[in-house]
């Protein structure tokens, strides 16, 4: 594996990063678009962001040169100034792939897997980006903190938007191995692309339906499945990724409807679930909505397998 490419420091930002500042525009750094930051830049090998909190944060091969020459001397790790306030990670003693969902839950919306590999002993750089299980963090800093695990960290992330999950949903007959066949296809894309031995997802059913699935596509790997995963770094991560391209997706489809659609599947869901329905029908219901979800029971009084 090679070296971490995302290291995190804590500067002062009226001294410190006004100071960092203008030694990368002195150095002919490019001024970088990223709209969470108070500004960034593009330099050889590396992008940096730095944050209102004073975090700043660098990503990419040239990672560790950058931080040699420009920030010496800064504090790193969670320790002094920590920024982020996320909460305490498990320790990484070898590299992981971490796997988690986002919209399972959820009425409206896709069913959203992501596998994260994280190199071991990098707790400490993804608490500064504040990494921590996704249900703890707005979803401002959820797309925030998303762009920099994107950024510095293999990934992949599978998408199943509803008129394909309806179509799944009715051939798995299941939700628990459905999930599992769409987490090992998320595990298998990253995998293929960059080899570990170690995988850990959240537990949520039975451990064959993710372990076949994975079996049924070539892979051997060390699969471990717990409760309550998010406090293992990779899998908070992963949680994190899921969730920023869920909510974008959600936004989406949001737009395309012609109606703002709620997350969860509370009492907000029903009046929009019922207007989608009176004037698209089951079909304009199928598009953005799980219809196997009692909610569709309660407006169409048809019972959905």
């Amino acid at each position: 594996m090679s070296a971490p490419r995302t290291i995190v420091r804590t500067l002062d930002p009226a001294t410190e990063g006004e100071e960092l500042w203008h030694s990368l525009k002195a150095d002919g750094f490019t001024p970088h678009k990223n709209p969470g930051a108070r500004w960034s830049f593009k330099g050889p090998g590396v992008t940096v962001a730095f944050y209102n909190s004073g975090k700043c944060v660098v990503q990419g091969g040239g990672a560790e040169q950058f931080a040699d020459r420009y920030l010496e001397g800064t504090e790193d790790g969670p320790s002094g100034r920590r920024s982020g306030g996320a909460s305490s990670l498990e320790a990484l003693p070898e590299d992981l792939v971490g796997t988690d969902e986002s919209g399972k839950g959820d009425y409206f919306g896709p069913l959203v897997v992501a596998a994260v590999l994280v190199p071991a002993g990098q707790e400490k750089v993804l608490q500064e980006l504040g990494v921590r299980d996704s249900k703890q963090l707005s979803d401002r800093a959820a797309r925030e903190t998303a762009k920099s695990i994107r950024d510095g960290y293999e990934n992949e992330v599978v998408v199943i938007g509803p008129a394909r999950y309806n179509e799944l949903y009715e051939d798995f007959g299941n939700l628990n191995r459905m999930l599992g066949w769409a987490t090992a296809k998320a595990a298998t894309a990253l995998l293929k692309r960059a080899p570990c031995e170690n995988m850990l997802s959240d537990k949520f059913g039975p451990d064959r339906h993710i372990a076949d699935a994975l079996r049924s596509m070539g892979q051997d790997v060390n699969l471990v499945q717990k409760v309550r995963a998010e406090s293992n770094p990779a899998v908070a991560a992963a949680s994190i990724l899921a969730r920023q391209v869920f909510l974008d997706s959600l936004g989406r489809l949001s737009r395309e409807c012609g109606a703002k659609l709620p997350k969860g599947a509370g009492s907000p869901v029903m009046p929009v679930a019922k207007k989608l329905y009176h004037e698209g029908g089951m079909e304009a219901l199928r598009q953005v909505a799980k219809l196997h979800f009692k909610t569709t029971i309660k407006i169409a009084g048809e019972l959905f397998r």
